[in-house]
Parts: structure tokens; sequence; C-alpha cells
């Protein structure tokens, strides 16, 4: 388990400490299976990129690293469950990964309404969800609860959709969801594979829109904050007493102002690795994108949808706004603008991003130039 559980309003959110620069690092290891014989022709693959390679008759391999800190490096194979190792930049050398049971999937298929209450739980209230194209949505299992209207699917084989406005085949190996249109978490490890083209434009097109995508997106953010470019790049925050407060101080604002004991108080202070970046925001952070990206129907959708009035007030005449709360006052970043669990306390993050749904997802060996 590493992304999101269920929770029908308020997904918890836990940061993992990574950082690190774009390298041009290699992983290296062996697959075994339970009794620690190697595994030939395993798949391996960094979780949430394109990053794969297969094991030799050794069941040894040796693939690209990503260029964020801190990624789980997964193996598959026929007759096992997906297994995954979170490592990082300076430790993906020389690693065993054995393999485990298969996950066992839970509930009933999906067909005829359930199937369509997943789908627009899943990838709806997005811009590039129109064309999804679930390849093999028998492989779903389910159960529903009626006094929540919420869903619970597991999948029996790997989970494959594919994004031909993002342009990528996507599969979801151990995958689990859970919730409604207005809130849901998901699971599972994420393998990201490039659409090949059939016309001249698609690669234009797909170029156009994972840019559009990543504009306006939580990982922008991140990514502007850690170099500086928050004002550039059109980006605002504030700190404020809770959702749907008025703006109190900017962080962003106020970066470098003498605090309490006399000193300059930086937005962002640096850890002790190359490329990280740790946020020290107590509470509540308001959090704005002025720039021409973002998605201009998360306020109507959060109009329509969410059952708190006075956040759906606000929210209704402002784009691209979340509110996100700290309460460990900790965060860690890296320079990508890649976050990742912790051991700490969850991060709760409530918002628009609290809708992110799968068609919107991007790999992160992913940036715009």
């Amino acid at each position: 388990m590493k992304r999101s559980i269920l929770l029908p309003i308020l997904l918890g959110i836990a940061f993992l400490l990574l950082a690190g620069p774009a390298s041009a690092r290699q992983i290296s290891g062996v697959v075994v299976d339970a009794d620690g014989q190697p595994v030939a022709g395993a798949t391996v693959f960094v979780d949430m990129t394109t990053l794969q390679t297969t094991t030799d008759e050794n069941g040894q391999f040796d693939m690209e690293a990503p260029s964020h800190y801190s990624f789980e490096v997964v193996a598959v194979a026929p007759g096992s469950g997906a297994t995954g190792i979170r490592t990082n930049q300076e430790d993906c050398r020389a690693m065993t990964i054995a393999m485990g049971a298969p996950v066992a999937a839970v509930g009933e298929p999906m067909n005829g309404d359930r199937l369509s209450f997943f789908e627009i739980a899943a990838f709806s209230y997005t811009r590039f969800a129109r064309d999804i194209e679930m390849v093999n949505p028998e492989v779903l299992r389910h159960t529903f609860d009626d006094a929540n209207n919420a869903i619970s699917v597991t999948s029996a084989e790997p989970f494959v959709f594919l994004n031909p406005e993002l342009g990528y085949r996507v599969t979801i190996h151990n995958f689990q969801f859970g919730g409604n249109a207005v809130g849901f978490g998901w699971d599972g490890y994420t393998l990201f594979e490039p659409m090949t083209p059939e016309k001249k434009k698609d690669e234009k097109n797909w170029t156009k829109n994972r840019e559009d995508t990543w504009e306006g997106s939580r990982r922008h953010f991140l990514s502007a904050l850690m170099s500086g470019s928050m004002k550039d790049e059109e980006w605002a925050a504030w700190f404020v007493g809770g959702p749907g407060a008025a703006e109190d101080h900017s962080p962003v604002k106020e970066a470098d102002l003498k605090g309490i004991y006399g000193e300059p108080v930086p937005i962002l202070y640096e850890d002790d690795r190359p490329g990280v970046g740790r946020i020290d925001w107590a509470g509540w952070v308001r959090i704005q994108y002025f720039g021409d990206g973002g998605d201009g129907r998360w306020p109507e959708f959060i109009g329509r949808y969410w059952p708190v009035s006075d956040l759906s007030e606000v929210l209704a005449g402002e784009m691209n706004v979340t509110f996100v709360e700290l309460p460990t006052y900790q965060a860690f970043i890296d320079d990508t603008g890649v976050i990742l669990p912790s051991e700490g306390p969850a991060t709760t993050e409530l918002g628009y991003w609290t809708f992110f749904r799968l068609a919107d997802m991007l790999p992160l060996d992913w940036m715009p130039e």
C-alpha cells in the first residue's frame, strides 16, 4: 500500500523524505521466487514511470533509475503477485526482489450500472477522460456500500486502460479502489507504456495535453517552490485559519522576513541531501494558481458535489484553488516536485487536488521541457 485509501471527504497523504538531482544512475539486482531461485523473464519497472526491463536467464536485471530521489522498484511474473521494494538514488544497486503470492480479488464481477459507477468515480470530471478505454474491465471485482453510495474494487489480474489523449497505456498491478464521485482513494503499482502514434499529429497532441495536465498540478506547484520560481510561474500561497478562510499572510511574500528569533525565515529549508527541500508550514495553507493552465471545471464540480456549503461557495468563484493542511509541520520534496509517504503522521489535503483521478495521471519520469 503506497498511495491513498478511502476517506470519502478527506484524503490523508503522508510524505516520505526524498530528494535527488537528475542522474544517469542505474538500478540493478535479481528477482527470486519464494524458494530463493532466480526468476527469468520477470518484468521489472519503477512504479509510476515508463521505466521497465526484463530479467535474464539468471533472474538479473539492470535499468535506468528515475530522476526523483526515492522510488519503488516492482517485479511481476506469472503465478506471483507484484512485489515492490522502496529504494533511492544512493542505494539502488545489487537489490534482491523476492516474489510473493498473488493478491486475491474480493467481490463480484462488475457490469452495467456498477461498472458505469466505477468509471465515473475513477475517470470522470477531468480534461482528458472522455476517450479512456478500459481494456479488461472483466478482471475487476467489487462490493457496494449502499449506505454511503460507495464502491470498493479489486482486480483479479493487472487492470489496464488506454488514455489516447495523453498517449499512454496504463497497467496497475495489485489494483484497489474505493469511493464515489465525491471522494475516493486508490492503490497499486503503476506502469506507463507510451502508445504508438497512428498519425503524424499524435505526438504533438500528446505533448500539448501532457503540458496542460502538468500546468496547475500539485507537482507543478512543488517544483516551482523548489526552483524559487513561484512568482514567475504565477503561484500564490497564504496561511489561513482553515478551508474557506480569509487570507492571512503569505509564506511566499514573507519569505526571508525576520521571525520571532530575529533571523530571516525562508519559505523552504535545505535538507542534508542534495536537491531536497523541507517545508515547515504549520496548519492550513491556501494555494492558488493564476496561470493559464488548470481545469476551470473543478469549481463547477465541487459546487455540485461538495457537501460543505461555505467551501463550495468559496471555490465556486475562484479557479484552481486548494487548501492544504500540514499537521506534521514538515513535508519533504525533491527538485522534480515529487513527494512520497513518510513515517510521520498523515498530512491532510482538501480541495480540487483531492479529486486526482486516473485519467490525469502522468508518469513521474515525464516533465515539461
